[in-house]
């Protein structure tokens, strides 16, 4: 166990509240944040298990994940929704206080290593810990193969088949559900040695087209690894770069219509988009404004045109709006331009062999199907977190981060992860008062 305390003896418990049991399924950045959100506005006691099929909480920035810069700046990676400068400031109290760096630049525009990140996630989850005598925490390592309902709530069955039982659950496993990241990085350096060990080695191919991507092709070339490099990219691009000054202010377009159309909801994205750019917007700016206006559209659109959306449009949209820093875009373009790296058809072979590595990061809509049973067809999230199958909410199911942007739009940024934990945890409390009412 990485992190577990018993309830203090001496903890006072509000009279007559039973102590809820909360799993978070996924120990990354969106079930860490999920945990703080927890302990900072659950005002109850519950005991948290955070369950992950390979890693302790905060294992995701281990080794050379680790070493990898954050793909969003410092001022978009707080894990305290009310204190959007909390991760800045961090990094001016503890490292830039009166430096070089601090003196020519502000701390909001850096992109640090991961391993950072995860630093500064760890200290306010151990802040958050201990102001809460009422509290347990448990970390448990095992594969969840499927979550169901059961008399007093949900069952999560793992696949060595043990279960338990739990009064809600937050699915949170960032892309882990579908292609988890320890893998990738495992499977490339793997297959980058036994390449390098060959006379005439045939290409390493990666899968996707995302910042995982990036991190590990520049892993494996600072590492050594000369050989030939093919990029299955479904976009056939790199990912983008952050704009200059990006994330200040932002842009706004004008009010979405209430249309059940999804053609009407782009045409109306699409004119927005127009007068924004005549406005002198550039174009990060308004991929940003439409992501927002396309959520607030969504919400009128019927669950075919959703559908929709997922199946032609989700990649687009996500692609144009996950950026890496500028000079990481910089020194992938001077990968490509060395001739030792190339674009290959996305068409090819799968994401499976002894050459290939599925580096890919789209959160898959199919894998949370098959994780509760349902048909992927007729699952949406509202604006709470609250998981919905034929227009039923699914009680005591929650859905936040890259699981819950497998079935709406964006925007697709840790921002949006945490105020959705926050969200999701306001409405657990509401679910939990409710159930002790009726008791």
């Amino acid at each position: 166990m990485f992190f577990e305390r018993a309830v203090g003896q001496e903890g006072a418990r509000p009279a007559g509240l039973p102590a809820m049991r909360i799993a978070v399924i996924g120990a990354g950045p969106s079930g860490l944040a999920t945990a703080i959100a927890l302990m900072r506005r659950f005002h109850r006691p519950f005991e948290a298990w955070l369950i992950d099929a390979e890693d302790a909480p905060g294992a995701f920035a281990d080794g050379a994940a680790g070493r990898a810069r954050t793909t969003e700046p410092a001022r978009d990676l707080s894990v305290v929704p009310d204190r959007p400068e909390d991760f800045c400031n961090w990094l001016k109290a503890g490292l830039l206080a009166g430096g070089a760096v601090a003196a020519l630049r502000g701390a909001q525009d850096l992109h640090v290593p991961r391993s950072l990140f995860r630093d500064y996630v760890m200290a306010r989850f151990g802040e958050a810990l201990s102001l809460r005598r009422d509290v347990r925490i448990r970390t448990f390592r095992g594969a969840v193969r499927h979550v169901g309902s059961c008399a007093q709530g949900l069952r999560i069955g793992f696949r060595d088949g043990d279960c338990a039982d739990f009064d809600h659950v937050v699915v949170a496993t960032g892309f882990g559900i579908a292609q988890r990241e320890a893998a990738s990085w495992r499977a490339a350096r793997a297959a980058a040695e036994r390449l390098s060990q060959e006379e005439a080695p045939p290409p390493l191919t990666l899968v996707g087209d995302g910042p995982r991507l990036a991190a590990i092709l520049l892993d494996l070339r600072a590492g050594g690894y000369a050989g030939d490099i093919h990029v299955a990219a479904a976009a056939g691009r790199l990912p983008p770069s952050h704009g200059r000054g990006e994330g200040a202010g932002g842009m706004t377009l004008g009010a979405p219509p209430a249309t059940r159309s999804l053609k009407d909801a782009f045409r109306y994205i699409r004119r927005a988009c127009r007068a924004a750019d005549a406005q002198g917007g550039d174009w990060q700016g308004v991929v940003d404004a439409a992501s927002a206006r396309l959520a607030a559209v969504w919400r009128h659109l019927p669950q075919a045109e959703r559908n929709r959306y997922r199946r032609h449009l989700l990649g687009v949209h996500r692609h144009f709006s996950i950026r890496i820093a500028g000079d990481i875009q910089r020194r992938l373009a001077g990968a490509f331009e060395a001739g030792r790296t190339r674009f290959v058809s996305s068409r090819g072979p799968g994401a499976s062999g002894e050459n290939i590595v599925d580096c890919r990061e789209m959160p898959s809509a199919r894998a949370l199907a098959g994780l509760v049973g349902r048909d992927a067809a007729a699952l949406s999230v509202d604006d709470c977190g609250r998981l919905i199958s034929h227009e039923e909410v699914l009680c005591g199911l929650s859905v936040v981060g890259a699981a819950a942007s497998s079935l709406r739009p964006g925007p697709f940024t840790f921002a949006e992860t945490v105020r959705q934990a926050y969200r999701a945890v306001l409405d657990i409390q509401t679910q939990g008062l409710a159930r002790v009412s009726q008791r």
